[in-house]
């Protein structure tokens, strides 16, 4: 497996064409050029290298990183249906006619972005993020980005010139924000908005907000990691248990394709299962030890304590991860959260604490 914060790192990607996708050479970071002077001929066959380095430069500010971070990877023919290159917001009136242009793929540290373009640049767009709520518009739009670095940079007490937004997820909030306290109400609604990770070098912070930036609210619980943790995004997948799961360890990801899962019952009852991908039999499952249904009941009243929900679809690794070392997955019905124990102690204080509750928990006299 591949660090993600080495994928904008390939100057190109190798894509199948037939007409269709092609591989774009990343424009090296140069002095600065007008981007209102008139673009250069494009090429009937890739975007011209200012219309690619407008797109570096859009992207680079918005995530507020060197044009030097950002690569485009990838470009692709389109034709678009109307003047809205095929984005057009709700309520919002498109001139007709169709207009050819580009779909472009560009890599940030850790994260793909699609922009769409006229064939000269004229117009460019920043398509939404994957699994953006249908009421929002999923951009991660400029003035959003200063409002979310201005706030951050106070809260911190940072100058916004070393931050940086190294990934960008959709997200639907409640009134909290999306952010649990135990004993709060939250209002219920569907606010549209994105999750966000920031980070200064050293440390890493987790922010939630509305889509416009008008509301911001740090996720303090999961923020803190420390460098040389890598810190990421579980993408939108379904992430589920069984039914009657209080909770659940999954250690995997070594070469021998084994897994290895510890599974609270709703009724005490703890078992140890464990299988191998690689040779094709069925997992084996045994009884470890039965809880008390208090046991169970305190268990459940330290998730709350802890904060566990504010981990939710993050991920603690650090490039042996990406080396076949084995990671560990700690999930409930709610929530789930990725880690690698080599890099324990630059974890947030709350995830350490309910690592080694959950180890004392499981220990077999």
């Amino acid at each position: 497996m591949v660090s993600l914060r080495t994928v904008g790192l390939y100057a190109s990607l190798l894509v199948f064409t037939g007409g269709a996708a092609i591989a774009v050479q990343a424009v090296p970071d140069q002095p600065a050029r007008s981007l209102t002077a008139p673009m250069a001929q494009t090429s009937t066959n890739s975007p011209s290298r200012l219309l690619q380095r407008r797109v570096q430069r859009d992207l680079a500010s918005r995530l507020n990183v060197p044009i030097s971070s950002v690569r485009v990877v990838e470009a692709t023919p389109k034709v678009w249906p109307d003047q809205c290159l095929g984005l057009a917001r709700p309520n919002e009136r498109c001139r007709g006619g169709e207009v050819n242009g580009w779909q472009i793929q560009v890599a940030s540290a850790q994260q793909m972005w699609t922009y769409r373009s006229d064939r000269t640049g004229q117009r460019l767009k920043l398509e939404p993020l994957v699994a953006a709520p249908d009421f929002g518009t999923g951009v991660f739009s400029a003035d959003t980005s200063r409002r979310l670095l201005q706030t951050v940079a106070e809260q911190i007490n940072q100058p916004v010139s070393r931050l940086q937004i190294l990934e960008v997820q959709s997200a639907t909030w409640d009134g909290c924000l999306g952010v649990y306290t135990p004993e709060q109400a939250c209002t219920a609604i569907a606010l549209a908005g994105f999750r966000t990770l920031i980070t200064d070098g050293q440390t890493l912070w987790v922010y939630h907000l509305s889509e416009d930036g008008e509301q911001i609210a740090q996720n303090d619980t999961a923020s803190g990691a420390q460098q040389p943790l890598l810190v990421s995004f579980i993408p939108h997948d379904t992430l589920t248990l069984a039914d009657q799961v209080v909770f659940q360890s999954q250690l995997s990801g070594d070469l021998a394709g084994s897994v290895q899962k510890l599974i609270l019952m709703a009724d005490g009852r703890l078992y140890r299962e464990q299988s191998q991908a690689l040779s094709g039999n069925e997992p084996t499952r045994e009884l470890i030890k039965t809880l008390s249904v208090e046991a169970v009941d305190d268990f459940r009243n330290q998730l709350d304590q802890h904060r566990f929900h504010n981990f939710n679809r993050l991920r603690y690794l650090s490039e042996a991860a990406f080396a076949d070392y084995p990671t560990t997955r700690l999930q409930t019905p709610y929530a789930s959260v990725d880690y690698i124990d080599l890099e324990v102690e630059n974890l947030p204080p709350d995830l350490r604490e309910m690592i080694t509750l959950w180890e004392t928990l499981t220990q077999v006299d």
